[in-house]
C-alpha cells in the first residue's frame, strides 16, 4: 500500500516538449529496497555490513526493475553497484545511474539519524564530464534564494543575500555544515555572521537535500564535500527548483593538473544536473527529512521522495510493505 501525503505533492511548470510521464517507473521501490534492508541494522555497529546489505537489496531491486541502466556514479569502493555495472533486460532502453544505497552507513551503525538511500536515473550521458578530482567547494539554497548566490563573493554577503531573499534576519538563518576539519574556519566565519550551523556527522547529499527543501529548517548548507556526492545533490536540487554553485578544489598539485582550465570554474545546478533527471530517496534512519523505517509485526513501513523534471513533480510517498516486515537481517 502507498499513499502520497495531502498536500504534499508540488508541481512546477510544464516545460513545453518534456514528455509527463515516467520512462523509468517506480525508482522509488529501489531505495525502499535498500532502506528496509539497511534499516534492520541500526544501531548495531557494523558500518560495513550496513553498505553491503543495503547495495545488494538495490541491486536486486533494480533487477527487479526492469529497466536497464549501467552505474556511473556512486560510493567509492562499493563492489556491488561499482562503476560500469549493468542491470536489467537487455532489450530494455538503456539509462544512467547514480547510485547511493546507503549515505551515512556510519550513521545507521551508530544509531543516528539523517541516513537515507538515494538513486538517479538520467539519459545515456546526461551526466557532465567533469575533471577526476575528489573534492568540490559548494553552497546551496532552496527556491526562496535561489539567485542569492554568489560563490566569489564572502560567505557574509552570500548570507545576508539568502536573509534577504528569505524576508527574514541573518540571526534567523540555520546553516548545514559538514562536520569536518577541513571546515573549522567556515564554522567560525558562519559563527561571526551570527547565522545558526546546524553540524552534520555524515550526509552531505541529505545536508544539500535538507538546504533545498522548504520546511526543513536549515537555510543553506557550505561547505567542501566529494565530487561525485555533489552531481547527485544536483539532481535532486534541480527536481526541488533550489541553487548548487560548485567549483573544483584540487587537494594537490596532480589533481590542479587534472583539473586544467576547470580550476576556478563555477558550476551551477544547470551545469552539473541534466535537463531530465529522476530522483528518489528514501529515508533510513529518522531526519527532518524524512521518517525512519518502521518495522512492526505484519508489515514495515517508508517514507520517500520521489522527484522528477519529466512530470515536474515532487512527491512525498508513504508506503506500507506487508512482507518486508516478517524479513531478519
Amino acid at each position: 500500500m502507498r499513499s502520497v501525503a495531502p498536500g504534499s505533492e508540488s508541481e512546477a511548470p510544464p516545460v513545453p516538449g518534456v514528455p509527463r510521464p515516467s520512462v523509468t517507473p517506480n525508482l522509488v521501490d529501489v531505495t525502499e529496497a535498500a532502506a528496509l534492508a539497511c534499516g534492520r541494522l541500526l544501531g548495531r555497529n557494523d558500518m560495513a555490513r550496513a553498505r553491503d546489505v543495503a547495495a545488494a537489496a538495490m541491486l536486486d531491486a533494480l533487477e527487479e526493475l526492469g529497466v536497464r541502466g549501467r552505474v556511473v556514479l556512486g560510493p567509492r569502493g562499493d563492489e556491488v553497484l561499482s562503476h560500469g555495472t549493468v542491470v536489467g533486460p537487455s532489450q530494455e532502453r538503456q539509462f544512467d545511474l547514480a547510485v547511493y544505497p546507503v549515505e551515512g552507513a556510519a550513521l545507521v551503525s551508530r544509531g543516528l539519524a539523517g541516513a537515507v538511500s538515494i538513486l538517479v536515473a538520467v539519459e545515456p550521458g546526461g551526466f557532465p564530464d567533469l575533471p577526476a578530482v575528489w573534492y568540490m567547494e559548494k553552497i546551496v539554497t532552496g527556491p526562496a534564494a535561489r539567485t542569492a548566490l554568489d560563490l566569489e563573493d564572502p560567505l557574509e554577503d552570500n548570507l545576508r543575500r539568502i536573509a534577504f531573499a528569505r524576508n527574514v534576519r541573518v540571526t534567523d538563518l540555520a546553516v548545514a555544515i559538514l562536520d569536518r576539519p577541513r571546515h573549522q574556519e567556515l564554522i567560525e566565519s558562519v559563527r561571526d555572521t551570527g547565522a545558526r550551523i546546524v553540524l552534520l556527522e555524515e550526509g552531505e547529499i541529505a545536508g544539500a537535500l535538507l538546504a533545498a527543501s522548504e520546511g526543513t529548517g536549515i537555510d543553506a548548507m557550505v561547505g567542501i564535500g566529494g565530487l561525485q556526492e555533489a552531481v547527485i545533490s544536483a539532481c535532486a536540487i534541480r527536481c526541488l527548483g533550489g541553487e548548487i554553485l560548485a567549483r573544483l578544489w584540487p587537494r594537490n598539485e596532480e589533481e590542479r593538473e587534472l583539473a586544467g582550465d576547470q580550476v576556478g570554474r563555477i558550476f551551477k545546478v544547470a551545469d552539473l544536473s541534466p535537463e531530465l533527471v529522476e530522483v528518489a530517496v528514501t529515508g533510513i534512519t529518522d531526519g527532518p527529512l524524512l521518517r525512519a523505517v518502521w518495522y512492526g509485526s505484519h508489515r514495515a513501513a517508508t517514507e520517500s521522495l520521489s522527484m522528477s523534471t519529466r512530470s515536474n513533480t515532487v512527491r512525498r510517498v508513504k508506503s506500507s510493505h506487508q512482507r518486508m516486515a516478517l524479513g531478519e537481517a
